[in-house]
């Protein structure tokens, strides 16, 4: 074998290296999404919930970081502490956090980046949350995107409609 031969063996296994590697990093960033959109779509669940039972939902001034110590469930009383045991049920147990690896930044509240940050009024409701890609199935864009009661947004979420009280 030629060093030519052995030197044009050598440059496709490394182009077949990196490809490879570009689709695991690729698949790793979509798996993050799906993870962060299955998140999403369980707080907005929890909070249809909330709604039905209270004919509103739980009133949040300013955007508050979900899945923190203090808001890490959601029970009739609203976003909160951990849920206790002897408590009623609540509609959310546990309120997800969301995988920060590969986030820029673009979705932050409460001295909290990469979070998923919830506003509200008695009849709407804000979750503003991240994507490292656009995702064209649901037409929402890389960076900020907004979740709400008619569904999901892409771009940052807009103010609230109705005063909060």
């Amino acid at each position: 074998m030629s060093k030519i031969e052995v030197l044009i063996i050598a440059l496709v296994i490394g182009v077949m290296g990196t490809l490879s590697g570009l689709a695991v990093m690729t698949a790793r960033a979509h798996t993050r999404d799906i993870t962060r959109l299955s998140q999403v779509r369980e707080v907005q669940m929890g909070l249809e919930m909330y709604f039905q039972d209270h004919s509103a939902y739980p009133v949040s001034a300013d955007y508050t970081a979900l899945g923190q110590a203090l808001t890490a469930c959601l029970s009739a009383d609203g976003f909160g502490a951990p849920c206790s045991a002897s408590g009623p049920t609540p509609y959310i147990e546990y309120v997800p956090t969301p995988p920060t690896a590969g986030l820029d930044g673009a979705s932050g509240c409460d001295d909290v980046e990469n979070a998923y940050c919830f506003i509200s009024g008695d009849e709407e409701y804000r979750i503003q949350f991240e994507l490292e890609r656009s995702n064209s199935a649901l037409n929402l864009e890389k960076g900020a995107n907004c979740a709400t009661e008619e569904g999901l947004k892409a771009g940052a979420c807009s103010a609230l409609s109705t005063a909060t009280e």
